[in-house]
């Protein structure tokens, strides 16, 4: 039987089985770590594997996470992230064709990567900082909380990996696969539904 007081220090990942990169490192070079990492992963699947890194200042202060979503996001060039409603749509709808021909030509040149090969837009977007595109990691955890503490704050604050603290330190991780195993182990056999 499952222990009822198991609490998040007894599911959380360590914080050493993380990578950490700098601040200022490129997103090129956080992919290749995270590719070496990977092939490691895969030649020995003992050894743990996680597709997030944390990345630090230059005091050694974690500042901000990299997830796979975070390096993905990534790819998409600055331009693209403006507003989407622009003049465009305004001229369009007066119908005044210079402005409507300028701001057509504004949107093809964003949107130009969408036509190019993936190894293209890779190579032309790597070049950014970490810092640019890493979202911010605030820990929000204690290891002494509990594991429905846990859940409420990933889903309150949308933080899908919150990180855990011992006297003020960083020292771990919970993710969303820690909590699934541990309801699949707790939920056992049946449900607890009644008749």
């Amino acid at each position: 039987m499952v222990s009822e007081k198991k609490m998040v220090k007894d599911i959380m990942c360590p914080i050493e089985d993380y990578e950490f990169v700098d601040v200022e490192t490129s997103l090129c070079d956080a992919l290749a770590l995270l590719k070496k990492n990977h092939q490691k992963a895969q030649a020995d699947p003992k050894k743990p594997f996680h597709k997030t890194m944390f990345v630090k200042d230059a005091s050694g202060k974690i500042v901000g996470k990299l997830s796979a979503y975070d390096l993905t996001k990534g790819l998409v060039p600055e331009p693209v992230k403006r507003p989407a409603i622009s003049r465009s749509f305004y001229s369009v709808l007066s119908s005044r064709a210079l402005e409507v021909a300028d701001d057509v030509h504004d949107m093809q040149q964003r949107f130009k990567w969408l036509h190019s090969t993936f190894s293209e837009l890779i190579q032309q977007e790597s070049r950014k900082k970490v810092k640019d595109i890493m979202s911010p990691a605030y820990p929000l955890l204690t290891e002494e909380d509990t594991i429905n503490k846990a859940i409420y704050i990933m889903f309150k604050e949308n933080i899908r990996q919150p990180m855990v603290t011992r006297d003020g330190k960083v020292v771990g991780v919970v993710r969303l696969l820690e909590i699934f195993e541990e309801l699949l182990e707790v939920l056992g056999d049946e449900c607890f539904l009644g008749p």
